[in-house]
């Protein structure tokens, strides 16, 4: 199955205290590259999370960000700060010998006195993290992926479009390689024949023509081309990561081809082999793309 590398999932899961969502960002990069930003106090839960992914995904550079929101019928608690609150009183005490000042405390004075009332921060068990991680990043995790398979599959109907491309090109190739021998032997003709017997010409030109038709002759390589189509398609329809052999089925297919442009140089086969490597290099860049 063909996955592409770049995608997006959110998971999100309720408990009676706070609501977890995550989500999980994920592009194109060379190797698996993780990059999760949870709270200090969250570490088991951050390296099941890196577990969690690194058994679901090869490769790309995968962004996960969590957001934590506490529910609002969830139990609050205010704490009194006591000592700072005593510091007031007296420095109050303290200024009223000197200024005239009501000595009688409202509600509203204190709550605005800074951090004389603070709101107890929620204090969570690292089983209910746990617990609430794991669901939301499964979640985030399934649809992370149902959108790499979906791009995927549309990756490899453009991968198998420009693979039939390719060989309309390679079969013209073929088609028109002998050509070239044909037309070299007839200007070796045109040019033996003012400075030798007709006997001696038939040698030299067979001597010639089989040296020029060793020198071009790219049967092997297309051979080698036809089995690398096979392996293409082989590839495309295997369920694990496939990027990095794809790569190298496109290195192999490169080779091959710039190895036909250097040896058979007549105009058609020219033609087709640029044509080649442009149909190809569009491959390559589709490649980067898949896992």
């Amino acid at each position: 199955m063909v996955r592409s590398m770049t995608g997006f999932g959110r998971g999100v899961t309720t408990t009676k205290k706070f609501q977890l969502t995550v989500e999980i960002r994920a592009v194109n990069h060379r190797f698996l590259e993780l990059n999760t930003k949870f709270p200090r106090e969250w570490m088991e839960a951050e390296v099941l999370a890196k577990k969690m992914l690194s058994d679901a995904v090869s490769r790309g550079k995968i962004d996960v960000i969590i957001f934590l929101k506490e529910l609002k019928d969830a139990e609050q608690t205010i704490q009194i700060n006591w000592p700072l609150l005593n510091a007031f009183l007296r420095a109050k005490e303290e200024l009223a010998q000197s200024v005239v000042m009501e000595e009688k405390w409202t509600m509203q004075e204190i709550v605005s006195l800074e951090q004389v009332l603070q709101i107890e921060k929620m204090e969570l068990e690292q089983t209910q993290i746990l617990e609430a991680v794991h669901i939301a990043l499964t979640e985030a995790i399934a649809n992370l992926l149902a959108m790499r398979e979906r791009e995927g599959g549309q990756l490899q109907q453009v991968m198998l479009q420009y693979k039939a491309e390719l060989e309309t090109e390679i079969a013209q190739i073929r088609t028109h390689a002998p050509v070239a021998v044909d037309k070299y032997r007839e200007r070796l003709v045109n040019r033996l024949q003012d400075i030798a017997s007709g006997q001696v010409i038939e040698d030299r030109l067979l001597t010639e023509v089989a040296i020029f038709a060793e020198r071009i002759d790219i049967t092997e390589e297309l051979d080698r081309l036809e089995s690398h189509f096979g392996q293409l398609v082989e590839t495309l329809t295997e369920q694990n990561a496939i990027g990095r052999k794809l790569d190298f089925i496109m290195q192999e297919m490169n080779r091959e081809i710039n190895t036909i442009g250097s040896k058979n140089q007549s105009t058609i086969c020219s033609a087709a082999v640029v044509q080649a490597k442009t149909i190809l290099e569009k491959m390559r860049e589709q490649v980067q793309n898949i896992e």
